[in-house]
This record gives structure tokens, C-alpha cells and sequence, in this order.
């Protein structure tokens, strides 16, 4: 019972310590924090490429600029996991001021064959009491990445980025070919409730 007990704790305490550094959501002032979100220019910026894992890349277009991140999931499970090992949903304008952060929820799910965030109002909240035009319009400002780490420094702050973090980066939106076929494409449009695949060049925390 005594290495039951020490188990317990220890993990009681290596969990405390993992919210604590990438769990607990950075806080701000209230207002904007990010005016002017990232930008997409289409084509191709670089020639193809591959991985050590065997993925091939062909690019797609340019992704980068700032954004606040609203949630962070990571994965390690799965041949998509093996491509995009962190999902990050981000956000500018509204959806970067406290204020309105503190509204929503934003659970990141995965199912058979995609992962998606879904942004949730809380219970009560202001919000809402907008109109779902306006609220349309407001969540064109988020946008959910599958996260390629361009290299192992990029990877490991991909992995512990926590809400509400500013970032500002320099990534390539992919169409990635797996080891087994599969195909992999990025949207190329924000806005559009589809999901960047995005390898990231350049990641710098605020």
C-alpha cells in the first residue's frame, strides 16, 4: 500500500506541475491583444521536401504573422499524429481580449478521421445574447492548425504552449504525401471552418 500511496502522490504532484507550466491560461489586461491576425499567400514558396519520418511536402502557400492561442492539444498516436503531432486553435481580434476569451470554451475533439475545435459558449454568458449572425462573424477571426514542428527546439514549444499565449510565427501551409499514401491538404483560405496544415518555419513567444 505504501508504493500505491508514493504512485498517488507523485503523480498528484507531476500533474500539478504539468498544468502549472502548460496547462494554466496566460491572463491579460482586458482588451485586444492581437488587432491584426495572421495572413495566407497562396503558391508555392518553396520546392518539395521530405521528413525523417518519410512524409513527403509540397507547399501550398505562405502562413504566418501573430495570434493568441485559445487551446493546445497534443498527439502522439496514429499516422496523423506522426505528421501534425500539436493542434492549436487561434485567435485575433475579439477572440484575443480576455474579456470575451472568458465566454467560451474551446474543446478540440478528434474522431475517426479529423480532428476540430468547436468553440462553446459558457452558460449564462453575454455572448449569448448576440445573434448568431454576429457570432458567425466574430469566429471568422479563429481558425484551428495542424502543427508540423520544423524542427525539435520548434517541436518541444509547439508541445507546451498554453492558452493564452501570443505567438508570432513563419510557417508553409502543405499538401503532405504519408509512407503509406495518404494524402494530407491544407486550407488555404481563413475564415473558411477548415484547418491549416501548417509546418512551422518560425515560433517565437510573446
Amino acid at each position: 500500500m505504501h508504493w500505491l500511496l508514493a504512485f498517488l502522490v507523485a503523480a498528484s504532484l507531476w500533474g500539478g506541475w504539468n498544468w502549472f507550466w502548460h496547462e494554466r491560461r496566460v491572463s491579460h489586461p482586458p482588451g485586444v491583444a492581437v488587432e491584426a491576425g495572421p495572413a495566407i499567400t497562396r503558391g508555392e514558396s518553396r520546392g518539395p521536401w521530405s521528413d525523417d519520418k518519410g512524409f513527403r511536402y509540397v507547399s501550398l502557400g505562405r502562413f504566418e504573422g501573430r495570434a493568441m492561442v485559445l487551446a493546445r492539444r497534443n498527439y502522439d498516436v496514429g499516422e496523423f499524429a506522426a505528421l501534425a503531432p500539436t493542434d492549436l486553435a487561434l485567435g485575433w481580434k475579439e477572440l484575443s481580449d480576455p474579456r470575451v476569451v472568458g465566454q467560451l470554451k474551446f474543446a478540440q475533439y478528434k474522431s475517426f478521421s479529423s480532428r476540430f475545435v468547436v468553440p462553446e459558449l459558457k452558460s449564462g454568458s453575454e455572448l449569448s445574447k448576440r445573434s448568431w449572425r454576429d457570432l458567425d462573424a466574430m469566429f471568422t477571426a479563429l481558425t484551428h492548425v495542424h502543427s508540423i514542428p520544423g524542427d525539435p527546439a520548434i517541436r518541444k514549444t509547439l508541445a507546451g504552449i498554453r492558452p493564452g499565449q501570443v505567438i508570432r510565427f513563419k510557417a508553409t501551409l502543405v499538401k503532405a504525401t504519408a509512407p503509406s499514401g495518404g494524402l494530407y491538404a491544407s486550407s488555404l483560405a481563413l475564415g473558411d471552418h477548415d484547418c491549416e496544415i501548417a509546418w512551422f518555419d518560425e515560433l517565437e513567444l510573446e
